[in-house]
């Protein structure tokens, strides 16, 4: 294959490469925005899932208020007791960058309802069991959930043009109102489009040059030949 032949493939794949970069970039979004069905959709993909002596069987998520808040019904089995639980706690966004993945870390963890063996504990009543009970289970529960919400990131950004952009324009992630916003940096998307434009530029040069020079990467495969 000659080096003209190859010259062409290269600026073919780097401009095809540039120009859906560049329009991405442009006509990209700014905001990604997910609603509390999306995100309870999310972390409750694979359940139930037993993690740390805890059988998590589903997770509920109601945004309001600029604030998170988890439902959380999970099963253990605490002091040879059969227990089962519903938990709520306070969802807080983490982005890890070399991830690049959204999670929730739990906070402000507490036992909202608690069945020891089949029979419902309201309140401080049950006595000395469900109280040791209680105490053991706030623990567990909570190594559990925030265990779960370590592996269940509720946004990845891909490896792909788009995630290549993301990934250098992403500067906040909170909630807000009724959804959780992602926000990017409008000058980072600009910068982005400034450098697949240029890429471009360079690349219509290029092919400028090798119809100026039709013979280039021809000769010397000729000279070759003659030798």
């Amino acid at each position: 294959m000659s080096k003209r032949r190859i010259a062409w493939i290269v600026v073919a794949l780097v401009g095809l490469l540039s120009a859906a970069g560049l329009v991405w970039s442009v006509f990209g979004t700014d905001r990604l925005t997910f609603t509390a069905a999306e995100l309870q959709s999310r972390l409750n993909q694979q359940l139930p899932r037993t993690i740390r002596e805890v059988t998590i069987e589903r997770v509920n998520v109601a945004l309001a208020d600029n604030q998170l808040a988890l439902r959380i019904a999970l099963q253990a089995r605490v002091l040879q007791q059969p227990v089962s639980a519903t938990v709520s706690a306070r969802g807080v966004p983490r982005y890890e960058a070399h991830e690049t993945a959204i999670y929730f870390d739990a906070d402000e963890i507490k036992i909202e309802q608690l069945a020891i063996a089949g029979r419902t504990v309201v309140g401080q009543e049950g006595g000395r069991l469900a109280n040791t009970v209680r105490s053991t289970l706030q623990g567990v529960a909570e190594s559990g959930i925030k265990a779960y919400l370590a592996t269940r990131p509720v946004y990845r950004i891909k490896d792909d043009f788009k995630g290549v952009v993301l990934k250098a324009a992403l500067v906040d992630v909170a909630i807000e109102q009724n959804t959780l916003a992602v926000t990017f940096s409008l000058w980072n998307l600009t910068m982005t489009a400034a450098m697949f434009a240029l890429t471009l530029i360079i690349v219509a040069l290029v092919i400028y040059w090798l119809i100026r020079h039709p013979l280039w990467g021809l000769l010397a495969i000729a000279d070759a030949a003659d030798a």
